[in-house]
């Protein structure tokens, strides 16, 4: 999906901005907790969400009892470009997957559900947590 977004929604949004904004449709999230999700520092987080301000498609709202929290919610425009990029990904998709046999498709999307359930899971990664601690444990 990502060569695919390069290759034909770039011009909008990078995958980068793509991903924050859709977290950001579940709800407002702080700087911090965009840093954790994405894997980088801090002062990056801040420089993406200062090149999505000035898109107009996030707002930034300083929390009164903290000053320092900044909480990012997305704008109506960052949403409707997020839908519209979503909508040309998926058809895009569509197209390239419309190559692939009708059974290998089925066994695809048979997979993908059982990976997003999987992933859904939350005691599957707590599970192995106690399992390594026990094991060091031992």
């Amino acid at each position: 999906m990502r060569v695919l977004h390069n290759r034909y929604t770039a011009d909008e949004i990078t995958d980068t901005q793509f991903i924050v904004l859709r977290a950001l449709r579940k709800g407002p999230c702080n700087t911090s907790f965009l840093a954790h999700m994405l894997g980088v520092t801090l002062s990056a987080v801040t420089a993406l969400v200062n090149r999505l301000h000035k898109m107009e498609l996030v707002t930034r709202e300083r929390q009164e009892k903290d000053r320092r929290q900044v909480w990012i919610s997305i704008t109506p425009r960052g949403l409707q470009v997020l839908n519209d990029v979503e909508e040309r990904r998926n058809l895009l998709l569509a197209v390239y997957l419309s190559h692939v046999p009708e059974n290998k498709r089925q066994r695809l999307l048979d997979l993908l559900r059982e990976t997003r359930d999987l992933f859904e899971r939350e005691d599957i990664l707590q599970g192995d947590i106690l399992d390594e601690e026990q094991d060091r444990q031992s």
